[in-house]
């Protein structure tokens, strides 16, 4: 079979998921008395027409993105390629939202962390606040991302708070910055993995993506601090000496931080042990388990305990949402939404992908979405909370030859998304 053709079937395998994850998700409607919650089913938000002259801000940077993002991924200096891909990854995310224009685009962050840091002073500060913290989940009266997530992002803006950073120019910089590191992490991690010669070639894929549609909420944040932390420890798992010892250390932290930040972010060890473990590399293992756990078990001090906030959670899930919307019907429509979220260029990439060492990161990967899909705590909503996985699998893309083509292919569609969906994040 031609390289043509396969790519040609792949994306109509790509659109022919979507048809029927969404003529299922109609039935699914029709024959459920309650509310899914769900305008855009099996998308969260609603369908609703607004073009508007903003649109042409991600026209714009887009088609100058598309234009000139693979030569400077190519041909420039590695850490100004990787400086540009970053670059452009928070200038598309920003262009999208500012035609998006929803009236909650620019304060989903505020909404439901920072604006919420008076929980913790009303506790009588951090360490009543972490004491108390799964008691509350299980009653419901947290909003529902407190009751779904670890404290550790509101604990960061509390903090950030009384040092004087607050407001949603801030929330907004901490998540551009996220979305900036989640780009830089998962070519550091390709290049390590693969080589940097695809590296480069993945680069564009990274940030033209209709993924970047749904950059300017929390989960951006969760991805950020992960990714870098499985970056830190592939890297040590390439390195020797201090280097490798100071690379663990860091990975370890920056990964008990990620699981205070989100409880699917463990899943993220997945690519790390994948990697750690072909290479041999057992201390960087223990070494960065033992430091994660440490930052994990730190807050049991003042009554926190990670695997009870993870019940709590669950139990909060199945008496909400997911009693409503069910478990099978998400198992494929979970993964339609991913695979728009990737975008069609990522379906023929992933078709024609044959390059072992890649497949190890973006196969690791998917093995921890298939983890995250079948453990039923994902019904719909993955557009937003599987975003930490998107950078590993978009490697991918270093299989596509004529890049241009695919990436104007993949902004077309994340410019369809800006003019036909409203989402509150």
């Amino acid at each position: 079979m031609t390289d043509r053709r396969r790519a040609a079937l792949a994306v109509a395998g790509w659109a022919a998921l979507l048809a029927v994850a969404w003529l299922l998700g109609q039935w699914k409607e029709a024959i459920t008395d309650t509310s899914l919650k769900l305008g855009a089913m099996p998308l969260f938000g609603e369908w609703e027409w607004h073009f508007h002259p903003t649109l042409l801000v991600p026209v714009a940077v887009g088609a100058l993105l598309v234009a000139v993002l693979p030569a400077i991924a190519r041909r420039a200096r590695w850490r100004w390629a990787v400086l540009g891909t970053a670059a452009g990854q928070v200038a598309l995310s920003l262009a999208l939202a500012v035609a998006h224009s929803a009236p909650w685009t620019w304060i989903d962050v505020q909404n439901h962390y920072s604006g919420q840091i008076g929980e913790v002073s009303a506790a009588g500060g951090p360490a009543a606040f972490l004491d108390t913290y799964t008691d509350i989940q299980r009653t419901g009266e947290f909003k529902i991302h407190l009751q779904s997530h670890p404290p550790g992002l509101i604990l960061f803006f509390w903090a950030a708070n009384r040092i004087g950073l607050s407001g949603p120019l801030f929330d907004n910089t901490v998540t551009m910055l996220a979305a900036a590191a989640m780009t830089t992490a998962a070519l550091l991690i390709g290049r390590e993995v693969a080589g940097e010669a695809l590296a480069r070639r993945a680069a564009p894929f990274l940030v033209i993506v209709p993924a970047a549609f749904w950059h300017t909420n929390a989960d951006i944040i969760f991805g950020g601090v992960t990714l870098t932390a499985v970056a830190c420890l592939i890297l040590a798992t390439g390195s020797t000496g201090a280097r490798a010892a100071w690379l663990t250390a860091a990975g370890g932290v920056l990964a008990g931080a990620a699981m205070m930040l989100s409880f699917s972010s463990v899943l993220l060890a997945v690519p790390f042990l994948v990697v750690a473990v072909m290479r041999r590399r057992w201390a960087v293992i223990a070494g960065g388990g033992a430091v994660a756990a440490a930052v994990v078990l730190t807050p049991l001090l003042w009554g926190y305990w990670w695997l009870d906030g993870m019940s709590a959670t669950r139990e909060r899930y199945y008496a909400g949402v997911a009693s409503v919307r069910g478990y099978w019907y998400f198992l494929l429509g979970n993964l339609a939404i991913l695979a728009l979220a990737l975008g069609p260029a990522i379906a023929a990439a992933l078709a024609g992908l044959r390059d072992r060492a890649m497949w190890i990161v973006v196969g690791s990967t998917l093995a921890a979405v298939a983890i995250a899909d079948v453990s039923g705590m994902s019904s719909s909503e993955v557009e937003r909370i599987w975003q930490p996985f998107m950078p590993l699998i978009l490697l991918a893309g270093c299989a596509l030859v004529r890049a241009r083509a695919w990436l104007a292919l993949q902004l077309a569609v994340a410019l369809i998304l800006t003019v036909t969906l409203r989402v509150p994040w």
